[in-house]
């Protein structure tokens, strides 16, 4: 960005202004005589005493708010310096290049042969030497990014060997024919992106929309066509878009191709689940905002992925850690330590499920704060924006700690109700439960239960053998049932329901 900078005072603050941007590297430059009676005629009687300069700002991020950007740096110039300094104009410069046309330099000896030959063997000549030629069989190593008459001005006299006439180029792109609009560089990316993040924001809405309340439903609807609305303008100022029919059958097909992802075909395939699409797109957000964050500051982007990673797993690999969720799923169900025992990998895995919502809160916050930074929404070194990132991730920690922990009592109802309905119990990190037929080897009367009374012909979920009791889960009862291992043999159940026979 260039900004003409206007700076107030004296000599002394002049200079020390001066001082701090040629040690910031910022090109500085005084303002033309027809420049400077412009901008006193502009400011009147104000300007005779100041000093007025063109700075080029340097702005990392985003073009659009670029201005914004650098009137922050103009105000943070100002505090440090102490001079009162004001950005007056802000003018923003092109440094996209224009994509020029890319040709290939082939012989073009032949036409003179071909202009003796007779009529039909002149034209077969021709034929052949048109498909010798867009073949690349008569290709010179030679390739030159110029317009037309400039490729071909270069190619025949730009050689070692003299100039010559008997050479040709022919266009290796589009952009070679006549008329076509040259874009620039990141002209189709930016465009691109204009159009496809808009499409699958209304895939997500549309997802969305499936298994809420009416109100919701109606809400996520018109959000999707919001978001269609902006692809569809976008499409019909694409680089690459030739005709007007062609955008329009191009949105067609884009927007149908993202309505059947999110929705379906009734009989023929189904839509994305809506869980499925906000766990796509938080990932992508993720990577957005941690890409974008790393295109500002690359150390931070270490800080804020490396570090967040190295201490999740040096805290997982803590015993205490370790056990925390098996030990709240134990004591859901009024089981033992010993008796939920694992190995040290699922409980690896248990911390890891214990502390990835803090990660994946951290992660959130900077990916947020990296796209937030780059379209220049937040000023730099903010403490108003820093004490909202801070309380935003308290927020999430907690909101995440909250559903992390409840993860034992969900886990344990759902065994519950695997043992009511006689279905396939879900593990829990390494604790499985398998539905087992219990058979006494001794007599009845000689059983040494606790918590309930066995029946040889109903099967239990069986927690295993610990501390020389077979642990059963009794559903009528809704507690553990501990039976001496000596005193029964246990058999498979086969099929949940089914009944154990003797």
């Amino acid at each position: 960005m260039t900004a003409l900078v206007e700076l107030q005072g004296g000599r002394p603050e002049w200079d020390r202004a001066r001082q701090r941007i040629q040690e910031l590297d910022w090109p500085c430059q005084e303002l033309s005589p027809k420049e400077r009676r412009t901008v006193r005629r502009a400011f009147g009687p104000d300007a005779e005493s100041s000093e007025f300069w063109w700075v080029k700002v340097p702005v990392t991020g985003s073009s659009w708010r670029a201005d914004r950007e650098a009137a922050w740096q103009v105000a943070e110039l100002s505090r440090s310096t102490q001079a009162v300094l004001y950005g007056r104009l802000f003018r923003r410069d092109e440094t996209d290049r224009v994509i020029e046309p890319e040709w290939q330099v082939y012989s073009a000896g032949h036409r003179a042969e071909n202009a003796a030959a007779p009529g039909f063997r002149r034209r077969r000549r021709a034929v052949m030497r048109w498909g010798a030629t867009h073949t690349g069989l008569l290709d010179v190593r030679v390739r030159i990014h110029a317009g037309k008459d400039a490729a071909l001005h270069l190619a025949r006299h730009l050689r070692t060997d003299g100039p010559r006439a008997d050479v040709g180029v022919r266009p290796l792109d589009g952009r070679g024919r006549v008329g076509t609009l040259q874009y620039r560089e990141d002209a189709l990316n930016r465009a691109l992106a204009l159009f496809g993040v808009p499409l699958l924001a209304m895939a997500l809405f549309l997802t969305s929309a499936q298994r809420v309340r009416p109100t919701v439903a109606a809400m996520c609807w018109f959000l999707a066509v919001v978001c269609a609305v902006p692809a569809w303008w976008t499409a019909f100022t694409l680089p690459a878009a030739r005709t007007k029919l062609g955008c329009l059958a191009a949105c067609v097909v884009a927007t149908l191709v993202a309505a059947v992802y999110a929705l379906g075909i009734p009989g023929l395939v189904d839509g994305v689940e809506p869980r499925s699409a906000w766990v796509v797109a938080g990932i992508a957000f993720y990577v957005t905002g941690l890409i974008l964050l790393g295109r500002r500051w690359r150390w931070q982007v270490l800080a804020v992925t490396v570090l967040p990673l190295l201490a999740t797993l040096l805290v997982a690999a803590l015993p205490l850690t370790g056990r925390i969720l098996q030990d709240g799923y134990a004591d859901e169900l009024s089981l033992t330590p010993e008796e939920t025992a694992v190995s040290g990998a699922y409980q690896l895995a248990a911390a890891v499920k214990l502390l990835w919502p803090t990660l994946a809160a951290i992660f959130l916050v900077a990916a947020a704060w990296g796209v937030l930074r780059y379209f220049h929404f937040i000023r730099p070194r903010s403490l108003t924006a820093g004490t909202l990132a801070v309380l935003t991730l308290i927020l999430a920690m907690l909101t995440a700690s909250e559903w992390t922990l409840a993860s034992p009592r969900q886990a344990s109802v759902k065994l519950k109700q695997a043992a009511d309905r006689r279905t396939e119990a879900p593990p829990y990190f390494g604790i499985s439960a398998d539905w087992t037929c219990v058979r006494p080897t001794v007599p009845a009367r000689a059983l040494n239960e606790r918590g309930g009374t066995l029946s040889p012909r109903t099967p239990y979920l069986s927690f295993g053998v610990a501390e020389g009791n077979v642990v059963l889960w009794n559903a009528s009862a809704g507690r553990p049932l501990r039976v001496p291992a000596e005193q029964v043999k246990l058999l498979p159940a086969g099929r949940p329901g089914r009944s154990c026979t003797a």
